[in-house]
């Protein structure tokens, strides 16, 4: 069974219909014809019933199954576990002879026109020129990605720098200028993990603990190195 899955949408003057496609070919539920018609809802499936000896199956209709309900919900097309009835351009205009009023008119030329007619397969090289535009587009996501990371770590290093040097020789140091200074990968995840476990000791061992200024957090603590480089190796498991 081939099926092209669409779920794009047609106006059929105040109408929106969902594309249904089947084996290659646009089809139409019952309960459609009635909303593109506005008919009260069962009018198409009474019709149907009336007429069914009229009606070629797998030319005209088709009868779809409760189980192949998952092929047809990317169309937003729910199968209900009687299963539903599609009809093809052919049925649908059997079926709507009896509607001649003057929407009914309007609705049928518009249906066969904009609905039933499959749109003209793409050529290759508009295909191909689709495919460099979505290269084109993935290359510079990644570049900005690739910048913003590059800008994260610039600021990253200096803030860390910047709090190295007031640290001086004191013996204290943030978290995150250790992290840097022991070039530890991803030093901004690691640190605050880093500066949480120092910050317990420090108070489990009641020794004092700094503050640095800080331009995103306006200040943030500083600790022993001995204690950091402790708290670092039983993080490692060392």
């Amino acid at each position: 069974m081939e099926r092209k899955m669409e779920s794009q949408m047609v106006e059929i003057g105040a109408t929106s219909l969902p594309v249904i496609e089947y084996r290659g070919t646009r089809v139409i539920t019952l309960a459609m014809v009635d909303l593109a018609h506005q008919r009260p809802a069962g009018t198409a499936s009474r019709n149907f019933k009336s007429n069914r000896n009229r009606f070629v199956e797998g030319e005209d209709f088709h009868r779809i199954d409760f189980a192949q309900k998952d092929e047809f919900r990317p169309m937003a097309l729910e199968i209900p576990p009687r299963g539903m009835i599609l009809l093809s351009e052919t049925g649908y205009l059997m079926l709507v002879k009896s509607f001649t009023d003057d929407l009914a008119w309007q609705v049928q030329r518009a249906l066969v026109n904009r609905y039933f007619q499959l749109p003209p397969p793409k050529s290759k090289a508009h295909e191909l020129l689709r495919s460099v535009q979505l290269l084109v587009e993935h290359e510079e996501r990644v570049q900005r990605l690739e910048s913003a990371q590059l800008e994260q770590q610039r600021v990253l290093d200096q803030i860390a720098q910047r709090q190295d040097d007031m640290d001086g020789d004191t013996g204290y140091m943030t978290a995150l200028a250790f992290c840097r200074r022991e070039g530890i990968p991803a030093p901004l995840s690691f640190a605050k993990r880093l500066g949480s476990k120092a910050s317990d000791m420090c108070r489990k061992l009641s020794i004092r603990m700094g503050q640095v200024p800080d331009e995103r957090w306006g200040s943030v603590n500083s600790y022993p190195v001995e204690i950091l480089r402790e708290c670092r190796q039983s993080m490692l498991g060392g």
